[in-house]
């Protein structure tokens, strides 16, 4: 919020859409591990029926957050690939609540990260091509 970003124009030429993976901070794998191990030590009638116990629920404990901090942060988006007016094609993944598709211009935002939305009246492509009979430059 408040910083600078970069912007240009471009088309969308191509789509496909893609799974973005999950991420692995550990941050579910130590939850799940400590959680695990307490209700596991409390399981159990001796000290060492409840530190196997704990060790155990750690360990099982561990792998669920594991998964489910992957199930939770895994998700669909789409890959769209853009020619940008100023030249070059770049491809972005993101999830497409614009329902952005093949020929839609679009603004392309680059801050921390790239982001396309749709283009409400952006500039028009330059030509690359002068129209035949017509001289490159009229200045001498």
């Amino acid at each position: 919020m408040g910083g600078a970003a970069y912007v240009n124009y471009g088309t969308i030429v191509g789509t496909r859409p893609v799974t973005v993976a999950g991420s692995q901070s550990g941050v579910g794998t130590v939850g799940g591990a400590v959680a695990g191990g307490l209700a596991g030590s409390f399981i159990g009638g001796d000290w060492r029926s409840n530190a196997i116990a704990g060790v155990g629920g750690a360990i099982l404990g561990g792998l669920a957050g594991t998964a489910i901090e992957r199930g939770v942060t895994q998700g669909n988006a789409i890959e769209f690939i853009v020619r940008q007016d100023r030249g070059g094609d770049i491809a972005v993944v993101q999830t497409n609540e614009e329902g952005l598709q093949a020929g839609d211009r679009v603004v392309i935002t680059r801050g921390d990260r790239v982001r396309l939305s749709r283009a409400a009246g952006g500039p028009v492509p330059p030509m690359t091509t002068q129209p035949m009979g017509q001289p490159a430059s009229l200045s001498k």
